[in-house]
């Protein structure tokens, strides 16, 4: 089941309807935006390789006020901004 809040969409938790995308495929598809995802994997020094996205929005606030609704209990999960920073803008 999708759900859509303003431009942040949430994907309710059904094991079935997620699929497994490869960071690349996630960063084609999501540019530009802050992602949650659950069920990630990764290499042995931390880097993500990929994971099925639950929720995406331009908004990291939107993302983060829903992880909870969004977690999956005992999987890896991520938040990060999909894309190069918009100019102005620094992460740490």
């Amino acid at each position: 089941m999708i759900a859509q809040k303003s431009d942040l969409i949430i994907r309710r938790h059904e094991r079935t309807d997620f699929m497994y995308k490869s960071m690349d495929e996630i960063q084609k598809e999501y540019d530009g935006q802050w992602v949650f995802m659950i069920n990630c994997t990764q290499k042995k020094n931390g880097t993500i390789l990929g994971g099925e996205v639950v929720l995406n929005s331009e908004s990291r606030a939107k993302v983060v006020r829903n992880m909870r609704e969004a977690d999956n209990g005992d999987s890896l999960t991520f938040i990060g901004y999909v894309g190069n920073a918009p100019k102005g803008v620094a992460f740490l």
